[in-house]
């Protein structure tokens, strides 16, 4: 109820304001998945137009991890989104079609699931989807709480979602259910609401400066389930600061950025059945954008903090054994991605993130190869069967 109040009041305030300022920006903010990243704008010129489109993502993930909170696994497979789109007018998208999981080296798809999605762009500004959501990588999350590897196993996502576009705020708030109930199901019901938004407050050609704000709640409850389990909403929250700069007539560095965050856990419904149920971090970040790929430093501390959507190796709990616990957790973090623009609707990107453990002296890894393909094919002019 707490989330569903905090982000009903979020998408309020916002379109309160969003006849003030100008134009779509044209740049993504959440630049650490821009590759992953959809364009989910609407073309006013397609209007009344049919289109045939294929979303995919092929991914090889090699999760060299050993150590007691994450097991090491390999990940090789492909996710497929044919669908159906139909621009109704010049604000509005109608899609219909299907998301498919398959792993290689195994017979079948391990997930087939139907979509459908409305998108209406309510102004310049502010556009909303009911249905099939843009989720994973689009939604621009920390690692510590929502983690990169939801774009490859649980991209898709259900409910609704605003997004907002000025030159001074952008801002990403869903709501993704997960797991709807009905009366006496042996089950509980359980959805994620989330916010993502960068409060910019100074922009000039070579020099930004802005506040980025996270926000993310899980539920776990209902009340016409018989699971006698009982209710839980855990909440994670972030707030920092970030500069980037951008060097003038400089064909090496594109761009230099240096964010800080405080991240703050909480259970909403603490019980005798949980073992964290507060906490705390801070990620400092320093990236570097080039010719040569996307270079990224990052230092961790944590203490008693957890997210249910978070990368394991930054929580103070164990993915392997619910007794394994650790108050304190410091990490430096690698990441390093180069991509590349294959065809006008093709690209392919090598990305390895090493994780370097303090209380182990340990190293951690994975490396991935991903080959990511957007196409859209035009069918028909909706205008011609009235002619």
């Amino acid at each position: 109820m707490l989330s569903r109040l905090i982000l009903i009041t979020s998408v309020v305030l916002f379109a309160c304001i969003s006849e003030v300022y100008g134009q779509i920006p044209d740049h993504v903010r959440w630049k650490k998945y821009a590759f992953f990243a959809e364009d989910y704008r609407i073309d006013s010129l397609r209007q009344e137009q049919l289109y045939f489109r294929i979303s995919n993502h092929n991914f090889f993930k090699n999760n060299e991890y050993k150590n007691d909170f994450r097991i090491g696994q390999t990940l090789v497979g492909l996710w497929a989104e044919p669908r159906i789109e139909y621009y109704a007018d010049d604000k509005t998208r109608i899609s219909a079609g299907a998301h498919l999981l398959k792993y290689h080296g195994r017979d079948g798809y391990d997930r087939i699931i139907p979509t459908f999605s409305v998108e209406h762009r309510l102004n310049p500004h502010l556009q909303l989807t009911f249905g099939t959501i843009r989720g994973a990588a689009n939604h621009g999350m920390l690692e510590p709480i929502y983690e990169f590897e939801r774009q490859l196993i649980a991209k898709n996502e259900n409910g609704f979602q605003f997004r907002v576009d000025y030159p001074w705020l952008q801002a990403d708030l869903w709501l993704n259910w997960e797991q709807f109930i009905k009366k006496g199901d042996p089950f509980q019901e359980k959805f994620t609401a989330g916010a993502n938004a960068y409060l910019s407050i100074h922009k000039e050609e070579s020099l930004r400066f802005g506040i980025p704000i996270q926000l993310l709640f899980r539920h776990r409850g209902g009340q016409i389930d018989a699971s006698n389990m009982p209710a839980d909403t855990k909440s994670n929250q972030s707030i920092g600061m970030q500069l980037d700069w951008f060097p003038r007539q400089n064909n090496v560095i594109n761009s230099i950025s240096f964010e800080h965050n405080i991240l703050l856990f909480n259970e909403v419904n603490p019980g005798g059945h949980l073992q964290i149920t507060h906490g705390q971090g801070m990620y400092t970040l320093l990236d570097l954008e080039s010719r040569f790929g996307w270079l990224q430093l990052g230092f961790w501390q944590g203490y008693d903090y957890y997210a249910p959507h978070g990368q394991a190796l930054f929580l103070s709990t164990s993915e392997i054994d619910d007794a394994r616990y650790t108050a304190e957790r410091n990490m430096l973090t690698i990441k390093y991605q180069f991509d590349y623009r294959l065809t006008s609707f093709m690209n392919i990107a090598f990305r390895i993130e090493p994780y370097y453990h303090f209380y182990t002296n340990r190293m951690d890894h994975h490396w991935s190869l991903h080959l990511v393909l957007d196409k859209d094919f035009f069918l028909r002019d909706a205008r011609d069967f009235r002619r």
